[in-house]
């Protein structure tokens, strides 16, 4: 069993969980998304036009964990998400997709092509308004606008620059996320409470075996405190949608 088989993930198993400590903000939003019953229930009756609905250019699996899922998140809700319209190259400085072929992926609407490149813990998003990548190598004219989200996005075409010169998602341009351990325990207490653990069960596993005897309260009152805490942000997350986690800077 992974991570993948939620929500019936065994939520005590922390080694499921191990791997999203590396994961990017994209992922952890994934993570929650695809344990939404409405999202699931979305993906089960095959309707694709709720994709927008939940943030998506697409429906992507919910059985699919942040390893092996490509979510293509939307522009929209996504700050760090890249505009450009694909022209001939005239300056002798080509993008060529065709050189990360194994980090792409894309969908395409009446709108444009919807790019994604991702290794699994890393997103980056990019949207061709005008022209293609598809015929081979191109010049990028790009469409920044506004002051408010301009800071991420330059973050974002340095990671495509950098991404595009060595094939490889640079390590010091994605730093780990100081609060992944956080977000790690809340998806395993939101896991352990849609398995119908009860508080003193989670503090016994997440806190140590003090934390899960009868008169844990009493003996263990920090970790009851704690478990109460992680209880409430996880509902608190758990309705905060994928915009709560791309929006920002």
């Amino acid at each position: 069993m992974s991570v993948a088989d939620c929500p019936a993930a065994d939520w005590r198993d922390a080694a499921l969980y191990a791997a999203l400590i590396g994961c990017d903000r994209a992922g952890f939003a994934w993570e929650w998304l695809r344990r939404d019953p409405a999202y699931r229930r979305a993906w089960a009756a095959g309707n694709a036009v709720a994709a927008r609905r939940f943030g998506l250019c697409r429906l992507e699996p919910p059985a699919r964990d942040m390893i092996t899922a490509r979510p293509l998140w939307c522009a929209e809700i996504d700050s760090h998400a890249l505009r450009a319209d694909a022209v001939p190259d005239a300056a002798g400085d080509p993008f060529n997709v065709a050189a990360l072929a194994d980090l792409a992926v894309v969908h395409i609407d009446d709108e444009s092509e919807h790019w994604l490149f991702s290794d699994g813990y890393r997103h980056l998003r990019l949207d061709i308004t005008s022209g293609t990548l598809r015929d081979g190598p191109v010049g990028l004219c790009w469409r920044l606008s506004g002051l408010r989200n301009l800071p991420v996005q330059l973050v974002s075409l340095r990671r495509l620059v950098a991404l595009a010169k060595t094939g490889r998602f640079a390590a010091s341009l994605h730093p780990p996320e100081r609060r992944a351990a956080r977000w790690v325990a809340m998806l395993r207490v939101h896991d352990a409470l849609t398995a119908g653990a009860t508080h003193r069960e989670i503090a016994g596993v997440l806190f140590g075996s003090d934390s899960a005897g009868p008169r844990w309260r009493v003996h263990a009152p920090d970790a009851r405190l704690r478990v109460q805490r992680l209880a409430v942000q996880v509902r608190g997350m758990a309705a905060t949608g994928p915009g709560g986690w791309l929006c920002t800077a």
